[in-house]
């Protein structure tokens, strides 16, 4: 596909384009930024370069460990360190820049209307630093005006991003769409319009052109600014762009002009940057500082008259430009337009089993009933095949559900109420039964939205857990020695409290005012040092961090202060324009790849990564059954004793109600276990949730700790390469990311701009480097889920964390197999999800799945009674919870647990040092192993797998063979039937 751009490559310092040479003076190292033409505070010290030194170094020198590691499977991603220093640069452009990450805009049209495809639509930029126009607050004397405005009706409506908001009611802003570039529709409270662009080499050019449409429709004149950088890369590319000043012909877009450098060579001068190169990187600094003369001419140049007064340019490709296509009268054109959505969405349904969905482009925002979306003409998203387009699968068995998001019924729990006396049978015939029909599994994502309903017939979380020999438990010790040996719950609260618990005291504060850190952020040192810790803290051995770790800490203090910085910000924007899903990412991958160092430059998280989830040891166990009941009523014990351990007070009174709440759960699902039983179907319940259980998971960073040459060591007896490489595939907890391939919708491969003879990529230590109180529970007494599986309810020590919160709240590479060599002991794994209250339960259940597949994965390795360790996160704040397998026994702590928000930068501080007990505490997992290996028994662990990949392989064995017999047995009956006119 082609927006008709035409490139420029510029092979010296001297021959940009005449349209992009004053904007491209800034790349000369000898050009410095302009004072700020306004008497902001903000500007006032005119930052330069050296004011982000420490910055620079430190994603010099992280950027380039990161280069210098394996990449298990997989590229690791660069853009949380590199977008770090970005939006640091961006932040001096203006009082009231917008920053915005990971954010959708709206594709230009194709130069050739015929050739636009409906479904490409959105692409995704990086980074923008923008200019924001809302609508002014509605006041009283508004609301018995008329629709009608006038000019200065309009004038006033025009309010900038550090305009004071207001509570009352708020007007749309009047503007056509083609004004408006990033996506969404419905009422529109703002518009932004984008002054510094990042993006990967995929989306670069069209951000560039939909930026330069965008800016054509506002009256503005000045050049486009963007920098193209790899998302496993380190090398940022300048590209500037400018749309020809003729008239535009009908039907045709006004072409856009591209210039970069012709050379890849590094060459700050021609706007080629090395983030791993430090005066590379001060050369970017410079350059992006000087901006702020140029965010100023844009931000003046913004006019709403402006876009009333200009010629209307249908450059959006959602929207059909009835005027401006060419051939026949409008009535006729508007019939084929019709024709071609119908014909290209039937044909999406109609496929919907081997190709993504296709929306169309005018599609209503109204929220749907979950029956509409397991509608058969709907397919479900498989997340367990390693492939980057969307495997569209529709569900062999759709039921109707509410429209709260209950998921999907077993087909027993609707047979059950019909059966008088039910002829149970034994597990392996219904495995066989059930893997006959073969239903699709469920994505991780969508199993963990499900409702969670207890032990009852339906597919739940806690269906999930039960069958995995798993329960929930608080951070809560309990009085009776008999429960805390069989369950290590004491142990375990011990082990948490050593690597959680923080103590501000003056020896730290003394380190970190002493610490080296950047001028844009030392006003939020001198806050932190002037604080002073909480009365009730009291110096222990336990809770404060080593000398060693401070010491850690305080050479990468500026990082930090940086993420809190980013992190208040985000926040701000994500009440003005919205937050998306990932939101705040970026500061919270910053901390751990900063902060998280089991060995000298050595920063194992990896982002965006596939884990192996744990098979279902319920639907190969014949004597589960019989044991449920006890399973189950040993919980209540448990659960009741938690609750006894906590005494009502005002501070407790949260963490009471969860464990009351527990208690009640626990009560529930003893009488959904004992009805069940009574129903005479508990095999086949639980084949049907296996048949449908999630093979794998999508995690969004982990903290391993690796050990080189045990993958090979494990399986050198084993002599075929197919079937070292299924063991592994299936053994692995860890799997490589799903590769970025062209879309399947379209056959389209991502834009990218093509390459000149010579233009070569630079290469660096044989590394490539990327371009461009009752006992039972009634009916109305359930246990409140809400409030029982939300860790951010209660923070154990309240008193003791600062409360500052009231002030502060005002891919490019291809995809392999698992590593042959390498194995991965996870430590921490992360789930992310923006600041929203409903999404609380589900990234905690997808935890709990990554959690409890981790332990078992580690139990598999002779590792037990050791834990692993969660962070769930809800925009800025963040939940360290955990999980451990004593007596074949999983428990997943996730209440009474501590919490941190990293907008507070004590609270950033008192997260940032778990990481390095972490690390000791993922190498001390690595030690065990190492005593461990000598005795592992490859054949068992292949005869015995532990993951649900293997499980759901094993069904699919079984449903062939199944299938096999019957077709045997078919034309055996065939046969008879044609033998016997002949014995007749």
């Amino acid at each position: 596909m082609t927006f008709g751009e035409v490139v420029h490559y510029v092979t010296q310092s001297t021959g940009w384009p005449e349209p992009v040479r004053g904007i491209a003076s800034l790349l000369s190292p000898f050009h410095c930024p302009d004072s700020p033409s306004n008497n902001s505070e903000h500007l006032s010290n005119s930052y330069t370069a050296k004011d982000f030194q420490v910055l620079i170094q430190s994603t010099a020198a992280g950027l380039s460990a990161l280069a210098e590691l394996p990449h298990y499977s997989g590229e690791r991603s660069t853009v949380p360190l590199w977008s770090q220093l970005l939006h640091a640069l961006s932040n001096t452009l203006s009082p009231d820049v917008m920053i915005l990450e990971d954010a959708s805009f709206i594709m230009p049209r194709a130069q050739n209307v015929a050739s636009q495809p409906l479904n490409l639509i959105d692409g995704r930029a990086t980074l923008l630093a923008a200019h924001a126009i809302f609508s002014a607050p509605r006041t009283h004397s508004d609301t018995s005006r008329t629709s009608s405005r006038n000019e200065e009706d309009e004038d006033e409506s025009m309010q900038s991003a550090d305009s004071d908001s207001s509570d009352g009611s708020v007007e749309s802003l009047d503007l056509p769409l083609q004004a408006h570039m990033l996506s969404g529709r419905g009422r529109r409270l703002s518009a932004v319009v984008p002054v510094l662009l990042v993006a990967d080499s995929y989306n670069i050019v069209p951000l560039i052109c939909s930026t330069l449409y965008q800016r054509r429709v506002w009256g503005i004149r000045q050049p486009v600014v963007g920098l193209c950088c790899s998302s496993t890369g380190t090398i940022a590319t300048a590209i500037f762009g400018w749309l020809d000043p003729d008239q535009l012909e009908e039907g045709h877009m006004p072409v856009a002009h591209l210039a970069l450098a012709a050379d890849i060579g590094l060459d700050s001068s021609m706007g080629v940057f090395d983030f791993t190169d430090t005066c590379s990187a001060i050369n970017l600094a410079q350059f992006i500082l000087g901006l702020r003369t140029h965010f100023e001419d844009i931000k003046g140049s913004i006019s709403i008259e402006a876009v009333d007064s200009l010629t209307s340019l249908h450059w959006r490709s959602d929207l059909p430009d009835f005027e401006t296509q060419s051939g026949g009268p409008l009535d006729e054109r508007v019939a084929s337009w019709t024709h071609q959505v119908h014909v290209e969405t039937s044909s999406s349904e109609a496929s919907s089993s081997s190709s993504p969905g296709i929306l169309p482009p005018l599609s209503s925002t109204t929220l749907v009933s979950y029956e509409t979306m397991s509608s058969p003409l709907l397919g479900t998203i498989v997340e367990d095949k390693q492939a980057h387009g969307a495997n569209i699968r529709v569900p062999q068995d759709t039921r109707a559900t509410n429209v709260k998001g209950r998921g999907p019924q077993p087909s027993s729990s609707k047979r059950s109420s019909k059966r008088t006396s039910p002829t149970p049978r034994s597990l392996s015939e219904v495995r066989t039964s059930t893997s006959s029909r073969a239903p699709s599994p469920y994505p991780n994502s969508q199993f963990a939205a499900l409702s969670d309903t207890g032990l009852d017939d339906r597919m739940t979380l806690s269906n999930w857990l039960f069958e995995r020999h798993a329960f929930t438990v608080g951070r809560i010790p309990v009085r009776s020695e008999e429960l805390a040996k069989k369950t290590g719950i004491n142990t375990m609260v011990e082990l948490y409290d050593h690597m959680t618990a923080f103590t501000w005291s003056d020896g730290i504060k003394t380190i970190l005012s002493n610490a080296k850190v950047d001028r844009f952020v030392s006003a939020i040192r001198r806050d932190l040092c002037t604080m002073n810790g909480s009365p009730d803290c009291q110096s222990t051995p336990n809770d404060v961090p080593s000398l060693e770790d401070v010491e850690f800490i305080s050479s990468k203090f500026s990082v930090l202060l940086h993420a809190v910085t980013s992190a208040r910000q985000c926040d701000d924007i994500a009440k003005l324009q919205g937050a998306n899903e990932a939101d705040r990412r970026h500061e919270w991958d910053a901390l751990l790849l900063n902060f998280f160092q089991p060995a000298p430059s050595q920063r194992d998280v990896l982002l965006e990564r596939q884990l192996n989830l744990a098979r279902n040891p319920a639907a190969d166990d014949t004597s589960f059954a019989s044991r449920a009941i006890k399973v189950t009523e040993e919980y209540q014990d448990f659960c009741t004793e938690q609750r006894r351990c906590i005494p009502f007070t005002r501070e407790t009174a949260s963490s009471w109600e969860q464990a009351a709440a527990a208690r009640d759960q626990a009560n529930q699902f003893s009488d959904d276990i004992i009805r069940r039983l009574s129903m005479g179907n508990f095999a086949e319940v639980i084949a049907d949730h296996s048949s449908k259980d999630p093979v794998t998971g999508k995690c969004d960073a982990i903290l391993v700790v690796p050990w080189s040459g045990v993958a090979t060591m494990m399986t050198q007896r084993i002599s075929s390469v197919e079937e070292k490489d299924t063991f592994l595939k299936s053994f692995m907890v860890v799997q490589g990311p799903k590769p970025d391939k062209p879309d399947t919708s379209t056959g389209e491969t991502p834009h990218q701009i093509e390459t000149p003879y010579g233009h070569r990529q630079k290469t660096t230590s044989g590394r490539s480097l990327q371009v461009p109180s009752s006992s039972r529970v009634s009916e109305s007494k359930k246990p409140n889920r809400n409030q029982l599986h939300d860790p951010f309810l209660h923070h154990p020590d309240r008193n003791q964390v600062t409360q500052t919160q009231e002030a502060i709240l005002s891919k490019d590479a291809p995809c392999d197999e698992p590593s042959q060599q390498n194995l991965l002991l996870p430590v921490l794994l992360a789930e992310y999800k923006k600041k929203d209250k409903s999404a609380i339960s589900t990234s905690m259940n997808q935890m709990k799945t990554y959690l409890v597949s981790s332990v078992t994965f580690l139990s598999k390795l002779g590792i037990v009674d050791k834990p692993v360790f969660g962070l769930i996160v809800n925009g800025t704040l963040g939940a360290v919870t955990m999980a451990w397998m004593t007596n074949k026994q999983i428990y997943v702590m996730e209440r009474n647990i501590r919490h941190y928000d990293i907008r507070d930068p004590l609270q950033a501080l008192q997260f940032v040092s778990i990481l390095p007990r972490l690390a000791r505490h993922g190498l001390d997992l690595r030690g065990l192993l190492e005593k461990q290996l000598a005795i592992i028994d490859v054949n068992e662990l292949q005869s015995k797998p532990w993951s649900k990949l293997a499980q759901r392989q094993e069904d699919k064995r079984l449903a062939a063979a199944q299938q096999t017999r019957s077709e045997e047995a078919v034309a055996q009956d065939r046969g008879s039937d044609g033998a016997e006119p002949e014995r007749i």
